[in-house]
């Protein structure tokens, strides 16, 4: 693919060090961009993306990176982007702890975060950390869904044994999910849907 010009693009999300911008050829992608050229990060990501795909992982739970194009903001990330079922785009976990959420709604949620969990070690997918803002609920229907990853993808640790090995890829799972169940009970100590969610963990 050619030049992509991002000016009219949709801006669909802005983190630390990168814009998110919904694809202007098709609708089920998005472009990351660097907001600084000349950090790393995305670069450093993609290479564990990468060995994500040549071990033949399923996508089911993470969003698929697609390639590297070039837009009028320096080099761009392609990957999926979840779409609910009408059409919307799909919106982050953070999203759903600041909304007074339903019992019902509670407890499918921390089935398919569980399920999650299930997914990333059985896939030995290595995480740098994991955020309520990283996963966003894909809506099969009014009811149903299941969680993507969208971020955070990547090994941090000092080794990167974890990479190949499950056993212990399975105990930095374990130590990122630790973190990531004490972030929504500190972080969002005043949501009462995390509460409803954290109850049925």
């Amino acid at each position: 693919m050619g030049f992509i010009s991002l000016d009219r693009a949709r801006l669909i999300g802005k983190g630390s060090s990168r814009f998110c911008y919904q694809h202007p050829a098709d609708y089920g992608r998005c472009i990351k961009v660097q907001k600084d050229p000349s950090r790393k990060i995305t670069s450093e990501e993609l290479k564990h993306y990468r060995k994500l795909m040549r071990r033949g992982i399923s996508w089911e739970m993470v969003a698929r990176y697609h390639e590297t194009v070039l837009t009028d903001q320096g080099p761009g990330a392609v990957f999926d982007m979840p779409v609910d079922f009408d059409g919307t785009v799909s919106r982050t976990l953070h999203h759903y702890l600041l909304s007074d959420g339903s019992a019902d709604a509670a407890v499918v949620m921390a089935s398919e975060l569980r399920e999650l969990k299930r997914y990333l070690l059985s896939q030995n997918i290595i995480i740098r950390e994991l955020k309520a803002d990283n996963l966003v609920w894909f809506r099969r229907d009014d009811v149903h869904g299941r969680f993507i990853l969208i971020d955070g993808i990547g090994n941090n640790q000092l080794l990167p044994v974890a990479t190949y090995l499950k056993r212990f890829g399975g105990r930095v799972i374990g130590r990122k999910w630790a973190t990531f169940e004490r972030d929504l009970r500190e972080l969002y100590s005043g949501s009462s849907f995390a509460r409803k969610i954290l109850s049925h963990f």
